[in-house]
């Protein structure tokens, strides 16, 4: 084969290769980017610190799109290293060549990471300048409201939710009612109950369907449990949590109740549910009225079980029938009544107003065979 043909192959080759190479770094840099944090991200346990930072410069260097970095530290976020997350998202807020709504993404970013290393207050000031940036200045106020609640800083939490009204009035105004119960609930477990009055004042201004207004006033303040509880007739999961409340907190149970239901339920029927409901969860609640409402529920859902317990007759249980009732409805139903979480689906025994998994507000719906 002659000489200069072999030398005209060689340099074909070698062209080709260079022209692959630039096209891989320069037309197809963005993908080739994101492709090669991915392989990284799989080595990262063998990697050097020395070995991120330089990474972090040749991305600057190849690409004016950060989607990548921003994948990256995600990673390590998501791994516990919040340090390097934070040295991920510092670097691209501190380029010259952002815009304005990439630069407030990373401002997010590093109040995450600052929360992730229990920094409150430097996630809370990251929040605060990133607010400024009016399209993410809803975000940036929620997150603002999160830093308030792991501080149970609720006065500084309203104010907070003020801010989001003017972005979103309807969840501006739900989440300064709960904050505002939070501090009646505080003020009334110091016996201050004036101001705890104050407070749900306060609160019913723009959130007057929250059941917390309903449940919390007539259980921290019962003065007048029956109005109370016939304010709560058109919502009766608030009637539920109303009877438990007074039950578990100021031990209405017996003659108490059966004084307190005498009448009531006659004038709101739809009372009576809730009751027997209240009555499967906290039998201490057992009383003439509460085992009329029980039976009556139980006739018009299971009549199964009110025939076997009570052969068609509103007779009263007794503390060893409700209970052998409780199990048995149990074991058909799959387990005791409980609340569930409509956003994330966390269930737990307790009523919260604040969901213990993915923190969202009067969240929980009841599941029970008599669930109102």
């Amino acid at each position: 084969m002659p000489p200069d043909f072999l030398v005209s192959m060689a340099g074909g080759l070698i062209l080709a290769a260079a022209l692959g190479y630039w096209y891989a770094r320069s037309g197809d840099s963005g993908r080739g980017l994101h492709r090669r944090f991915r392989e990284y991200a799989q080595q990262l346990p063998r990697r050097s610190e020395k070995a991120v930072s330089a990474y972090l410069a040749q991305a600057e260097e190849e690409s004016s799109e950060p989607g990548a970095a921003f994948e990256l530290a995600a990673y390590f976020r998501s791994g516990g290293d919040w340090r390097r997350a934070l040295q991920i998202h510092e670097s691209i807020a501190a380029r010259e060549d952002l815009d304005a709504a990439t630069r407030a993404h990373a401002g997010l970013e590093i109040g995450d990471d600052y929360r992730a290393a229990g920094m409150l207050d430097r996630a809370e000031e990251a929040y605060v300048r990133t607010a400024e940036y009016l399209p993410l200045r809803l975000n940036a106020l929620e997150r603002q409201l999160g830093v308030c609640e792991q501080l149970s800083d609720w006065e500084r939490a309203v104010g907070v939710a003020e801010q989001v009204r003017s972005e979103d009035s309807s969840l501006g105004s739900r989440l300064r009612c709960h904050y505002l119960c939070e501090l009646a609930a505080l003020a009334a477990g110091a016996g201050e109950m004036r101001r705890a009055r104050s407070y749900w004042r306060k609160a019913a201004r723009g959130a007057d369907e929250s059941a917390r207004l309903l449940v919390d006033p007539a259980v921290l303040d019962p003065r007048d449990p029956s109005r109370s509880l016939a304010l709560a007739a058109s919502n009766p999961e608030a009637a539920v949590l109303i009877l438990l409340g007074l039950a578990r907190q100021h031990g209405f149970a017996g003659t108490t109740v059966d004084e307190l239901l005498e009448g009531l339920v006659a004038d709101h029927p739809a009372l009576g549910p809730a009751v027997g409901c209240a009555l499967l969860m906290e039998p201490e609640l057992l009383c003439p009225a509460s085992s009329r409402c029980l039976f009556a529920a139980l006739e018009e859902r299971l009549p199964a079980f009110a025939r076997a317990y009570g052969a068609g007759e509103p007779a009263e249980f007794s503390k060893e029938s409700l209970t052998a009732l409780i199990d048995e409805l149990g074991a058909a139903s799959g387990g005791p009544p409980r609340w569930r979480c409509t956003i994330c689906g966390h269930q737990d025994e307790a009523r919260g107003w604040r969901c213990n998994e993915c923190g969202a507000w009067e969240s929980a719906r009841l599941i029970s065979v008599l669930a109102p």
